[in-house]
């Protein structure tokens, strides 16, 4: 990845990660997914412990971020959340190498970090959608994942 990365990757990760060498392409996936999680969470203003421990659960079960690489990358991502990123570049850059598979599981986890409190705050469903349409993901496909996640929260169907 090109462009925007390449700056994020100078500007963020190189300060948080001085004594190793690190492959940009090891941490720019994780870094992008934990970037996008943590715009969700923020997204009401309110960034709870429980938003963090899920975004945590995430990115280890999905990203396969081992316990040590865990406090870099969330630095990296919080980090990444004071820039005030531009939603359209970052997510038109990210979105372009992902298949439609990888946009579908973005997305519910996203919905996974909103729900996580076991509310789905306005802000928090608008900033899904708009990272849905970003995506180029259809209207319907960010319904059923949206349905999905609260299910699986246990949370009321109602309001969709």
């Amino acid at each position: 990845m090109a462009g925007f990365l390449d700056e994020f990757r100078r500007k963020v990760l190189a300060p948080l990660h001085k004594e190793e060498e690190v492959e940009p392409e090891e941490v720019d996936d994780k870094i992008a997914l934990g970037v996008l999680l943590w715009l969700v969470a923020e997204a009401d203003e309110k960034f709870l412990p429980e938003e963090e421990k899920k975004m945590e659960e995430i990115l280890t079960s999905y990203a396969k971020i081992s316990e040590e690489d865990m406090a870099y990358v969330m630095g990296a991502i919080k980090e990444a959340a004071r820039e005030r990123i531009d939603l359209y570049r970052f997510t038109n850059e990210v979105s372009k190498d992902l298949d439609y598979q990888m946009k579908i599981s973005i997305l519910e986890n996203l919905f996974r970090v909103a729900c996580s409190d076991k509310e789905l705050d306005d802000k928090e469903l608008e900033t899904i959608r708009k990272i849905a349409n970003l995506f180029r993901l259809s209207h319907r496909d960010f319904i059923k994942a949206k349905i999905r996640v609260k299910k699986e929260f246990g949370l009321a169907a109602a309001g969709l």
